[in-house]
């Protein structure tokens, strides 16, 4: 209190209000204006802060802090350095706000309605969104809160302020915890937050904001607990005590608005504060959202034009195709059938090709803009600044726009890339999934930087190892970092989701895929898929991509092995069999011997001619064309989808078994596995 009564930088010193772990609080008159001065000691201020000039990260974060001019935010007003008691401090300058803290007003049970609190409550929630709109520089896209809490909030009638936004960012907590003191508010903070507080994300405020008005609601918390460890545990592992056992009259949707909120993984939660406030004003608690996720088939296009061409004859349908951006060289007449109305195109940049020394192999690669230069690969140190990140976006995303892309798709890269050795220094997972992380928020941000843009939609390009998916740790990661941000929909490559693919591995994919598109309303494309995509838009997936009767399966092999090929061998689709069939071009005898059991197929382009005709690359093609697209509208159309495929997969199994003499069970095991995924899956 040494400083009553005291003037520094032209702030007379008045009131003592409290002190917190960082310091202390006072009321300060300067020009006849009142003001709140937190005083910071020199101990607990991070050493960057103390330094000056231009590299002073936190002093621009400061700076932008004082830039925030909302109704429902406190406003930061000046900071400067000093002394107290002799000791070098720092000084935050902000406007003082009249009223009581709301962890007061809660502990005298002030609120006499559920209304009174929920119009104080919005009034939050619009401070908050104040907040997390902040602009600042591109490191600094709206401001997290991290320390929210009732104290934190002074509340006038109806008026509300939110104080201390930020100040984490100024605070050593090395030093504090080093006093004994926990880092932060923990009876507030999220779970991702008590594991790792540095790496969140704004919606881990909403966690807080969950909490916040649970205890408005119910003057209570929602967990019992006896000690910090216990609360902690149960933070992160035990769902909550309903708020109903508190306060029974409390209306259902508030409540599950609070449950959703208080979900252990950000990607649960709401997406951002604005789709929260739409939800907490709406009559409904689910936001309708107008992404299309209706079941799809996409094409995967490799020399496929003359196709097309034929089997537009026959159908008015929209189709929806991926042209990778290599093919624009030879294929011309290709692409420019795709530009048409008829076709929905998505751009594949084949980005994935450049983490690997084989590209150098493929004169289409190097022609492209974003291809790296001579005796370069793409790699997280090669991207190592945000100038070479948002070019490489821009040429990648300029280059999507002049093949006609309708979707664009960020840049991606095979984040298990076996090219690279880890050291004890890194970790080269970790460090893919951050680029290509950062990718995508660039992406987002150039497009809606470009009017030319701005209708188009943007996918997030996702290309991991299917096993990894196994690892719970991993998939929450995955799924929360990915559904964090504003793109269109996600197109994502597993390597290893194949015929030899486990059930707890297909399980995991599948459980994965569905969460990213159930817990972001978003469309999901599983990338280059064999008939196992039916069974995924069976369960409400919006689609997978395959090649006509090839490219079933991503491998990271095809990239990074200079020897390896596209798989040109042909390939014959049996429905009967839920899946395509190895056929030799030049003696078509187990074609013969298959048709012979299960009959021939009847469609337009196989009705009538003999095997020989049948295979014929041109034919095979439009049979596949046709036979899938059939069967995706057959269960755009079937009730019960679930058990629509898993009726088809006891098909095909008896279907085999009928072919004993062309076929062992170990030929069709794969069916087996599915089988025991989809009696499983929820």
């Amino acid at each position: 209190m040494a400083l009553i009564n005291q003037t520094l930088n032209g702030y007379t010193f008045t009131e003592f209000i409290g002190a917190g772990g960082f310091g202390s609080v006072y009321k300060a008159v300067k020009d006849n204006n009142t003001y709140a001065v937190k005083v910071f000691r020199e101990d607990y201020i991070l050493q960057e802060y103390k330094q000056s000039g231009e590299n002073n990260r936190i002093q621009r974060e400061i700076d932008i802090m004082k830039t925030v001019n909302h109704p429902n935010l406190i406003k930061y007003v000046d900071d400067f350095k000093g002394s107290d008691l002799n000791v070098p401090s720092y000084f935050l300058v902000m406007e003082f706000a009249e009223g009581e803290t709301l962890q007061k007003l809660i502990k005298n049970k002030t609120f006499t309605s559920e209304a009174q609190i929920v119009d104080i409550f919005k009034n939050i929630l619009e401070g908050i969104k104040g907040l997390h709109q902040v602009r600042g520089n591109d490191e600094n896209k709206g401001i997290i809160h991290r320390d929210l809490k009732p104290e934190n909030i002074i509340v006038n009638g109806n008026t509300v302020k939110i104080l201390d936004y930020g100040i984490s960012k100024v605070i050593d907590y090395t030093a504090l915890t080093s006093t004994g003191n926990f880092l932060g508010s923990p009876l507030y903070s999220s779970p991702e937050q008590i594991t790792d507080s540095k790496h969140i994300d704004k919606r881990s405020d909403l966690y807080t904001l969950g909490v916040i008005f649970y205890e408005m609601l119910t003057s209570k918390v929602p967990y019992e607990f006896t000690n910090l460890p216990e609360l902690i545990d149960k933070i992160k592992n035990e769902s909550p005590i309903p708020p109903r056992k508190y306060f029974s009259a409390i209306t259902n949707k508030f409540e599950n608005i609070i449950f959703k909120l208080l979900e252990k993984n950000p990607y649960q939660r709401y997406l951002n504060i604005d789709e929260l406030i739409t939800v907490f004003n709406s009559d409904d608690s689910i936001p309708v959202r107008v992404y299309d996720t209706s079941p799809k088939f996409v094409l995967r296009l490799w020399n496929d034009g003359s196709a097309l061409e034929e089997y537009l004859k026959i159908s008015d349908e929209t189709m929806h195709v991926d042209f990778p951006a290599i093919h624009q060289f030879q294929q011309k007449k290709l692409l420019q059938l795709i530009q048409g109305n008829q076709f929905v195109t998505i751009i594949d940049p084949e980005t994935v090709r450049f983490a690997y020394d084989t590209y150098t192999d493929r004169e289409g690669l190097k022609k492209l803009p974003y291809c790296p230069p001579n005796f370069e690969v793409i790699t997280p140190a090669y991207l190592n600044t945000y100038k070479k990140q948002q070019d490489y976006v821009k040429l990648v995303i300029d280059e999507e726009a002049k093949l006609g892309a309708d979707i664009f798709v960020s840049p991606y890269h095979y984040t298990h890339n076996t090219t690279v050795l880890p050291t004890y220094k890194q970790n080269p997972v970790e460090q893919w999934f951050d680029l290509d992380i950062k990718l995508l928020k660039e992406s987002i941000d150039y497009k809606n930087s470009v009017a030319a843009y701005k209708d188009k939609k943007l996918y997030a390009g996702i290309c991991i190892n299917s096993s990894s998916l196994t690892d719970n740790q991993y998939k929450s990661d995955l799924l929360n970092y990915y559904s964090a941000h504003e793109c269109d929909g996600y197109i994502v490559y597993a390597d290893g989701i194949d015929k030899e693919a486990t059930d707890v591995v297909i399980y995991h994919y599948i459980d994965t895929l569905l969460r990213l598109q159930r817990f972001t309303g978003r469309p999901v494309i599983a990338g280059r898929l064999n008939s196992l995509g039916l069974g995924l838009i069976s369960l409400g997936l919006a689609g997978f991509s395959s090649g006509a009767a090839r490219f079933e399966s991503f491998s990271e092999e095809l990239h990074k092995d200079a020897g390896a090929g596209y798989n040109l061998y042909e390939r014959y689709y049996f429905p009967e069999l839920l899946g395509t069939v190895a056929i030799e071009k030049k003696r078509p005898t187990r074609l013969n011997q298959i048709s012979n059991v299960l009959g021939s197929c009847n469609c337009p382009f196989c009705n009538g001619k003999s095997a020989d005709d049948v295979i014929k690359a041109q034919n095979n093609k439009l049979h596949y064309l046709y036979c899938l697209n059939r069967e995706v509208e057959i269960l755009k159309n079937t009730p019960n989808k679930h058990e629509y495929f898993l009726k088809r997969i006891n098909e095909a199994i008896n279907n085999y078994q009928r072919l004993t003499a062309v076929y062992k069970r170990d030929d069709y095991k794969h069916l087996y596995n599915w089988k025991k995924v989809f009696e499983n899956i929820k």
